[in-house]
């Protein structure tokens, strides 16, 4: 979110500078989401709960750690890199 916030912060007050004077609520949000980035609590990785199974790239359903297609959307695999 810190980031993003400083992407959003920078585009609003380069478009200020411009001439846009509309767009200076756009580098305040930016500092709102900086500043609500630093007091955000960071999540946990999300893992299978059965140790044999990974999720899958794409549809995000868990399959088999050895399966190199989806089961449920088909879809190829990628390789891990551990």
């Amino acid at each position: 979110m810190i980031f993003s916030g400083l992407i959003v912060f920078l585009t609003g007050l380069v478009l200020f500078v411009v001439g846009l004077q509309a767009f200076w609520i756009l580098a305040a949000a930016g500092v709102l989401m900086i500043a609500a980035g630093f007091f955000t609590e960071k999540r946990e990785e999300v893992v299978p709960e059965n140790p044999g199974m990974k999720f899958c790239w794409y549809c995000l359903r868990e399959i088999p750690a050895e399966a190199e297609e989806c089961t449920y959307c088909g879809l190829r695999q990628e390789q891990s890199k551990r």
